[in-house]
């Protein structure tokens, strides 16, 4: 779901949209949308802050309307929530091998032999952490102790001070050192008429063309002082300097050289003047210097504030982040900004505040079509599909819509079609298609502002057909879903953007390859995806600076060779899954570090953490270990619906009895009682449902039973023995 981005020399875009097995928004907001989404808004251009024309005013001459934005390096952003299935637990342990169907058709072209890539950890193992705990924990930003940065004059808005930036831990949200610049005593904003005229005595009056009204003074050493009002209260100031001043030089003068600023450059690109948000100042330059002629001192603007954001971006997000929250904080109406938050919080994976920014945004401007489609994605990603069905039905019932926004809610329909507990292929292929056909005369047209938005959307299109078809019962998969693959491939290949784009369109394309593996073994061979995959991560990293987008790339690589793993077990290949799946591991807590895990992420993750914890105990005999992956398993379980949703009841049931066996063998044996307990509770509820087989309880009540009587409560170890003995006597089958 992309951000506004700059159309040469752009680094690599913060948001991935990675929609292979989730969703991607390419348009609205992130791309400069407005109130509709046109092939222009797909580019888009930022629109001029109020103040930006003061910047090239006479004084006391009306304000040049020339159109002038902020250069601030743009951004793409995706989201990509994880709908899809992982395999059955005892199926990923080596020698269960279930029977695989032959995979025939045509291959993808993919580089690289997937022969030599049994073993996915080569060397990369000793540079990833050990796997700990998965839920991250909140990190509090308010404590920091750097000393606030100076003000122009004493005088400031002591009300409003914040702490400087910490820029010393790039990982952590910086806090913003919030303190207005004032003049001789004068504060925009603060300081009435009355007062200035007190303290300054009566100045030569004007009147600007726009209406504008304030005085003029000769101020030592300045060539002229204006301030103008807003009704009683001072609106600005501007000092016109006596002769130009090296940027640098005059905001060492002024103490604000540590401030992070935002440029204001014109129609061509030229700059207009440094704005330094936190101060309220903005410097007005020379044309085609680096020499400041003017200082212009205004209240503090949330406008500036989201300019910089977005040109930090690529930078920090953590930066870009701190900037727009204080932006809604002083304006708490400012849409853009909503929406830019929206966008962020959807990349990072904090679905529930991005549902509850989208809700605002929605409030703010019902009428914007991006917002709805993202507002959407973010219900797919919560499991919530057929809510976002309705919600972009109502958008597709609008007349005004783009081919472009049409495209994205036929591509969001199919992969709500794709989500939930019932999934409707034939829906899903048939929104796909639509989605395709609206997008690929865009893509077609090679100078079209919205070609790369297109292009996203077509390969998402591309790649969810091929997933729905791999999920579904459809006939000759082994020669259908190659070619979707191959024309997927061929997208990336003919795609004509930068290299930064074209590197998330290949991740895309890794990730939508492995989810249709994971889904039917006549797919593709998963092997060569997942050596393309590892090599696009490094080359990725190596141009990424900023950790909380590595972390989103991160997230990325590990769901695909989470979806790689069940591949491999569909094809009955189980070489080297332990280290596989560790390694699957270790991407997954890297990348999980800054996100808020939904409910099916979490029950996905514990199932990778159960069964690496069970191939440990079954193939080693390593309970220890086994227990230190368990311990990760049970808070991404415990009080989780999607565990007892979206997976059999009594398989889970039979994974608490099977955890529990280690615990008891390394002694925790209060913590083994409570995990075969609760498995029993489980099975037993799947039982009465008709999911389970009766004789299985058989094991689960032994287990008791022998742990009851190592405790020495002989009637407990009585009761579970006959209760073993009745269940094993049932054989009542499911039929």
């Amino acid at each position: 779901m992309p951000t506004p981005r700059e159309q040469s020399s752009r680094p690599l875009p913060m948001f991935l949209p990675f929609a292979a097995c989730g969703l991607l928004a390419t348009v609205g907001v992130a791309r400069g949308a407005g109130p509709d989404v046109s092939a222009d808004d797909a580019r888009g251009s930022l629109r001029a802050p109020r103040w930006i024309a003061r910047i090239t005013a006479p004084l006391s001459e009306p304000g040049s309307a020339q159109a002038a934005r902020a250069t601030s390096g743009n951004s793409t952003d995706a989201s990509s929530p994880t709908v899809k299935r992982t395999a059955a637990w005892t199926d990923m342990l080596p020698g269960a091998k279930p029977q695989a169907d032959s995979a025939g058709g045509e291959k993808p072209a993919v580089s690289g032999d997937g022969s030599s890539l049994k073993r996915w950890l080569s060397d990369r193992m000793s540079t990833l952490p050990k796997p700990a705990m998965l839920v991250p924990p909140t990190k509090d930003s308010s404590n920091g102790t750097a000393e606030p940065a100076p003000r122009l004059e004493p005088g400031g808005d002591e009300s409003a001070a914040m702490t400087a930036p910490v820029a010393a831990n790039p990982d952590e949200m910086p806090t913003l050192s919030i303190d207005p610049a004032s003049f001789r005593g004068v504060l925009p904003g603060k300081t009435t008429r009355e007062e200035v005229i007190s303290a300054w005595g009566a100045g030569e009056s004007f009147t600007r063309d726009d209406g504008t009204q304030g005085f003029a003074w000769a101020i030592e050493p300045f060539e002229r002082v204006e301030v103008s009002f807003d009704g009683e209260s001072v609106a600005s100031i501007r000092i016109k300097l006596a002769e130009p001043v090296a940027v640098a030089d005059l905001a060492r003068q002024l103490e604000i050289a540590d401030i992070r600023t935002v440029s204001v450059v014109d129609d061509k690109g030229k700059p207009l003047g440094e704005v330094y948000p936190e101060r309220g100042v903005i410097l007005s330059l020379v044309p085609d210097t680096k020499t400041a002629s003017a200082i212009l001192i205004e209240p503090l603007d949330a406008e500036s504030f989201v300019l910089r954001a977005e040109r930090s971006f690529e930078a920090s997000s953590a930066s870009a982040l701190a900037d727009l929250l204080y932006a809604v904080q002083i304006d708490p109406q400012h849409v853009r900004a909503h929406r830019l938050l929206l966008a962020m919080t959807s990349a990072q994976g904090k679905w529930t505040q991005a549902l509850t920014l989208a809700d605002r945004a929605v409030q703010l401007d019902s009428t914007d079509p991006w917002t709805q489609i993202k507002r959407a994605g973010v219900l797919i990603a919560l499991d919530r599909p057929e809510e976002a069905r309705v919600a972009l039905e109502a958008v597709l019932a609008r007349e005004s819509n783009s081919p472009l926004v049409t495209a994205q809610v036929q591509r969001l329909l199919g992969r709500a079609a794709l989500a939930g507990t019932a999934p409707n292929h034939q829906a899903a292929v048939d929104h796909f298609a639509e989605a395709i056909r609206r997008a690929a005369p865009i893509v077609a047209k090679k100078s079209s502002a919205a070609q790369p938005a297109a292009c996203e959307v077509l390969l998402d299109a591309h790649l969810g057909t091929a997933k729905a078809i791999a999920d579904g019962t459809w006939q000759q998969k082994g020669r259908v879903i190659p070619k979707w693959l191959s024309r997927a491939e061929a997208i990336v290949t003919d795609f004509q953007g930068a290299d930064a784009e074209r590197m998330i369109l290949e991740l895309q394309l890794c990730r939508g390859a492995l989810a249709a593996a994971a889904a039917s073994a006549e797919a593709t061979d998963p092997m060569p995806w997942v050596k393309r995959l590892l090599g696009l991560r490094d080359r990725m990293s190596e141009a990424i600076a900023d950790p909380w987008r590595r972390r989103q790339v991160d997230w990325e690589v590990g769901q695909g060779l989470d979806d790689a793993l069940a591949a491999a077990q569909k094809r009955g290949d189980a070489d080297d899954m332990l280290d596989n799946a560790t390694l699957t591991a270790a991407y997954l807590e890297r990348g999980a570090e800054q996100r808020e895990l939904t409910a099916n992420e979490r029950r996905e993750l514990g199932e990778l953490m159960f069964r690496i914890g069970i191939m440990y105990s079954l193939q080693r005999g390593d309970h220890s270990t086994a227990v230190t992956w368990f311990d990760q398993v049970l808070p991404l379980w415990d009080d989780n619906d999607a565990v007892a949703r979206n997976a059999d009841v009594g398989r889970v049931g039979e994974s608490y009895v099977s955890m529990a066996i280690s615990y008891w063998q390394v002694d925790r044996r209060d913590d083994a009682l409570a995990l075969n307990r609760r498995g029993v509770e489980l099975m037993v509820a799947a039982v009465d449902r008709k999911q389970l087989d009766e004789r299985a309880l058989a094991v689960a009540y032994g287990n008791l039973s022998t742990m009851y009587a190592e405790q020495g409560d002989e009637s407990q170890s009585r009761n579970y023995a006959e209760m073993a003995s009745r269940a094993e006597a049932t054989g009542n089958r499911l039929r």
